[in-house]
């Protein structure tokens, strides 16, 4: 099974915005991806995020791994990928076709985790220190 953390990061003095990945692969690889994004908000920083982590969860099961167990901390992400379902139509415009990909993932699921187990928040939170 392939653990895959995500979070995103957003410095509010001047909007940049970070995302992380930490993913353990079935066979034990440890993959760390960093991206800086556009964000006005932690929340679609935290829905971005999810977006790259279905990319790579999209590359591992091209590459045969089949069971992905996602972990946010984001409540706003959680929720909305158990409902379906997400009220804010900017940030719909990520999620909707995110969530169906994710959908597609040969077994996947979604797992909320308090932040100071996100693998992932020490990863952003470096990115947005890259100036």
């Amino acid at each position: 099974m392939v653990e895959l953390y995500f979070d995103g990061a957003v410095r509010p003095s001047n909007d940049d915005a970070a995302i992380g990945l930490f993913c353990k692969t079935s066979s034990g690889e440890v993959i760390e991806r960093s991206y800086r994004i556009t964000a006005t908000n932690n929340h679609e920083a935290e829905f971005q995020a999810f977006e790259k982590a279905v990319d790579l969860a999209e590359e591992l099961a091209e590459a045969g791994e089949g069971m992905f167990s996602f972990r946010t901390d984001s409540e706003a992400v959680s929720l909305a990928v158990e409902r379906e379902f997400t009220k804010n139509k900017r940030i719909q415009v990520v999620f909707e076709p995110t969530l169906e990909r994710f959908n597609r993932l040969p077994l996947a699921f979604l797992k909320w985790i308090p932040s100071n187990d996100n693998k992932a928040d020490r990863i952003a939170k470096a990115a947005l220190r890259t100036d």
